[in-house]
């Protein structure tokens, strides 16, 4: 079979210089335009098909094996020694829809950037996608005019710098809007912090922040929307399915959840209430109740409690099966069988103490604030006690739940946010 070959010795070429190029016979005949390329979309992907534009208008898919590129005085013409069409691969990408203009991920810097050029390499092989052009000279490359201002920047002694990214650095956010199928191998997204997974989706349009959600499994969603801005993740949660929503708030603290549907329609909130499991839902609507800048406000309702007689062998067995976040597990919380809350012990304590100890025989006195205090309070006990959390009691010392240190932060900074 024939392969794709340069009629001059050049190994590599941008794809914006190919786009609309003409495409002709072997004779001479005009057969239309080249429109896309076709790529299998693996970690190297291949060019297998172009997709031409014919004079009449039509769109033809054509087996690139058959092409070869020709230029002339810097212009591009693509030669077909065979017109053989063909049916792209199901998971397949088309460089100019897909790429071109699109955003995508930079795996090293971990942002999004929007492509302007693509970097085409000419092997034995065939024709691989190597890199993408994010720079001003691919954007210039495209509008025609690069060198006319390379040779006036020249004058000045100026240059424009290229910014390539190389095709293994670079996550493709058009085929999860366009629900393409990736493996998780080849997906780099699931391997960023949640941290930075929610900076790339929340600089991401409203269709492919939705795409890239909905391909992550409930827990990394579940740690991505902690760490998304509330304005963001009100729209995300506004655009996405009801169940999906609902699977991921379950995987998340309930005072987060709290918080996130209060700053929805009181219609939508509803609804994902009734969608989710009847133990969380009940806590959160609890919740959902207080005063705003209360501690119960703050709390959350996931945390450890024990009565005091139970060993410690007992507590660390619980705490392992349960797999928790690690903090919900800064102290362990003893109580009576009525659940007031009458001791506190640390993590640190607890792997110490012998494991036919006693929670009651370790134990100190805890701090504790009213669900109905304010906030303030909260910041003079941590600063006085140097507490990592706090545990949260009724009137009647009866155990509601606990607030963290984290929450405590970012409470202050929002506030400070909101004074400033």
């Amino acid at each position: 079979m024939p392969t794709s070959t340069l009629t001059r010795s050049f190994s590599s070429i941008y794809f914006s210089n190919l786009l609309r190029s003409p495409v002709l016979t072997q004779g001479g005949q005009r057969l239309g335009i080249l429109k896309d390329l076709v790529a299998l979309a693996d970690e190297r992907p291949r060019v297998v098909a172009c997709i031409i534009k014919t004079k009449g208008g039509s769109l033809k898919t054509l087996n690139w094996d058959y092409f070869i590129i020709a230029e002339e005085e810097h212009k591009y013409q693509l030669i077909c020694k065979q017109e053989k069409e063909i049916s792209p691969p199901a998971n397949a990408i088309r460089l100019n829809r897909d790429i071109l203009d699109q955003q995508i991920v930079d795996v090293d810097d971990k942002k999004v950037v929007r492509v302007n050029d693509i970097r085409l390499a000419f092997l034995a092989s065939g024709a691989f996608p190597v890199a993408v052009d994010v720079g001003l000279s691919g954007l210039l490359r495209r509008l025609g005019i690069v060198e006319f201002v390379t040779s006036i920047l020249e004058w000045f002694h100026f240059s424009i710098p290229s910014r390539l990214i190389v095709w293994s650095n670079i996550e493709l956010l058009a085929q999860r809007s366009r629900n393409l199928k990736l493996s998780v191998t080849q997906s780099k997204l699931h391997t960023f912090h949640p941290s930075d997974l929610s900076d790339i989706i929340e600089d991401l349009d409203a269709k492919t922040r939705a795409a890239i959600f909905n391909s992550l499994d409930y827990e990394k969603a579940a740690d991505v929307l902690e760490e998304m801005e509330d304005e963001a993740k009100v729209s995300l949660v506004e655009d996405l399915p009801v169940e999906k929503v609902a699977d991921v708030l379950e995987k998340m603290p309930s005072d987060e959840v709290a918080d996130i549907l209060g700053d929805l329609k009181e219609e939508k909130a509803e609804e994902l209430l009734q969608e989710m499991d009847k133990v969380t839902s009940t806590e959160v609507r609890e919740l959902m109740e207080y005063e705003e800048d209360t501690a119960g406000s703050l709390m959350s309702t996931d945390f450890f409690s024990f009565t005091g007689d139970t060993n410690v062998a007992t507590v660390i067995s619980e705490i392992r099966k349960q797999k928790p976040e690690s903090d919900s597990i800064y102290s362990i919380y003893v109580t009576d069988k009525l659940k007031h809350l009458i001791g506190e012990v640390t993590l640190r304590d607890l792997i110490l103490a012998e494991p036919s100890a006693q929670l009651s025989s370790i134990m100190k006195k805890p701090i504790r604030i009213l669900d109905t205090d304010h906030v303030s309070s909260l910041t003079r006990l941590i600063s006085k006690y140097t507490l990592l959390s706090i545990p949260v009691v009724s009137d009647d010392k009866i155990l509601l739940g606990s607030i963290v240190i984290d929450d405590i932060i970012h409470e202050i900074f929002k506030n400070k946010r909101v004074t400033l």
